[in-house]
């Protein structure tokens, strides 16, 4: 994969007429920071700040994303930009099918505008997960609006975010919709706890605190007792009407020698 996206630069860099020096000898005057999350969301747009350290007039730093299915993502093909300072901000657009992308900088040091005098890259895998919708409603009991409220969201008592409602008119109802992308969260029964933190703010149950349980990933079939119990309930019935049978049987079978 990673020669697959070299050649693709290479080729991308031929089309605009940018020239490269041998950088064998080069590669070590550039050195990449990138600054950005490594978990997302479907369809999530994140900032990547990518910060190009060299002795050169001016940079130049191109990104690519590679995944197996991108339906929605972008950047899909190769970007380039420049920059003086050797400061960039890439915004990313995970895909909308969970997988792991990878994310493929390139940074050039430039000699002058066409022609590269060193080059370094860097390769960030991005785990991509469908989030999790967390809604809650809210309401304002007071006659006059409330600012700035903060709701924060705890899984089994650790604490995952918080989010902030600027504004909610009097006595009025709020819909509240979080979004979490699950982390270390192991396939089973979970705990929700929402918090409101402030006065004259409540949940639809009166109060500041909201409790739901929930079961992650797939729950476990239980089939099996089902078609057991349908099993056992066959052989009831077919134990009684071989019984039946029997004692059916003997009555209609011939009198005793000593009754005759």
């Amino acid at each position: 994969m990673k020669k697959l996206a070299s050649i693709l630069i290479i080729f991308l860099l031929a089309l605009t007429g940018i020239t490269m020096m041998p950088l064998e000898a080069h590669a070590s005057q550039l050195n990449i920071h990138i600054d950005g999350p490594t978990v997302l969301a479907t369809n999530q747009t994140a900032q990547y700040k990518v910060y190009v350290e060299g002795y050169f007039s001016s940079f130049r730093c191109g990104i690519i994303m590679t995944g197996y299915n991108l339906t929605g993502a972008k950047p899909t093909n190769f970007f380039v930009t420049s920059s003086k300072d050797g400061h960039f901000v890439f915004n990313v657009t995970a895909p909308n099918v969970p997988q792991t992308i990878h994310l493929y900088f390139t940074a050039y040091g430039m000699l002058n505008s066409t022609t590269i005098g060193a080059k370094a890259s860097r390769v960030l895998s991005v785990e991509v997960k469908k989030a999790m919708d967390i809604k809650v409603k809210i309401k304002n009991t007071e006659d006059y609006a409330i600012y700035n409220t903060i709701i924060s969201f705890y899984i089994d008592g650790r604490y995952i975010g918080n989010t902030t409602v600027k504004v909610i008119k009097a006595n009025a109802t709020k819909d509240i919709d979080y979004k979490w992308i699950p982390q270390e969260l192991y396939n089973g029964k979970h705990q929700l706890t929402v918090k409101i933190s402030g006065k004259g703010v409540v949940f639809e149950n009166g109060q500041q605190n909201y409790v739901y349980n929930f079961y992650y990933g797939k729950p476990p079939s239980y089939d099996y007792i089902t078609y057991l119990s349908w099993g056992v309930l066959a052989l009831v019935i077919v134990f009684s009407f071989l019984m039946f049978l029997a004692r059916k049987g003997r009555k209609s079978g011939p009198a005793p020698k000593w009754k005759k």
